[in-house]
């Protein structure tokens, strides 16, 4: 459970990263302001447990902005903040035992960031970009790998963006179910950016 909740985290942050990554493949345009579109983003997870069939789930609630330069892609950068309380892990009595205190407490730490550190082109459609996931009052760094999935050049244009990574849910100090429940969680985030020019 408490891995549902980081991994949507983290995939918030490689939905935002995403367009940080692509800045590199986008050529040489004039830096621009984006946004996340909400409607079109989809911060989602899974983990796995011992005896159990693996649990997937997403957050709901998340805003997030986007500095993209495309000449210097380097100075690029990135930030989105989740709604801790809106996490979907299936089912209503689940979902209000990942918000209580052994896992995201809610309560405390209403909310979960992501702030980008760097962003590495790696070809012309794929980049990596690395930030600080905060979570439960502790910041860690994380990378994400991210895969264009529109074309860019198009001005004006949603953009959209997949990206995937993996996070170790005890890192932050969420220890609840080792090791029955896995400490890696996978993240997978979809996301369409829109220019604000």
């Amino acid at each position: 459970m408490a891995k549902h909740a980081m991994s949507r985290c983290c995939r918030l942050a490689a939905a935002l990263t995403f367009v940080l990554m692509w800045s590199g493949a986008f050529g040489a345009m004039a830096a621009q302001s984006w946004r996340i579109d909400e409607a079109h983003t989809s911060i989602g997870f899974k983990i796995d447990a011992t005896g159990f069939p693996t649990t997937r789930g997403r957050f709901r609630h998340f805003t997030g902005r986007i500095a993209i330069d495309f000449e210097r892609p380097a100075k690029s950068s990135t930030n989105f903040t989740v709604v801790s309380a809106s996490i979907d892990a299936g089912s209503q009595s689940y979902n209000d035992f990942v918000k209580s205190a052994v896992l995201l407490d809610v309560a405390k730490y209403p909310t979960l960031s992501f702030a980008s550190t760097q962003v590495e082109r790696l070809d012309p459609r794929t980049a990596r970009v690395s930030g600080n996931l905060t979570m439960l009052g502790v910041t860690k760094p994380v990378a994400l790998t991210v895969n264009v999935e529109t074309d860019p050049s198009a001005k004006g244009r949603p953009v959209a963006f997949s990206a995937t990574g993996t996070i170790k849910r005890s890192d932050f100090g969420m220890i609840f179910g080792l090791p029955l429940i896995d400490d890696t969680i996978e993240i997978t985030v979809k996301t369409r950016a829109l220019t604000d020019e």
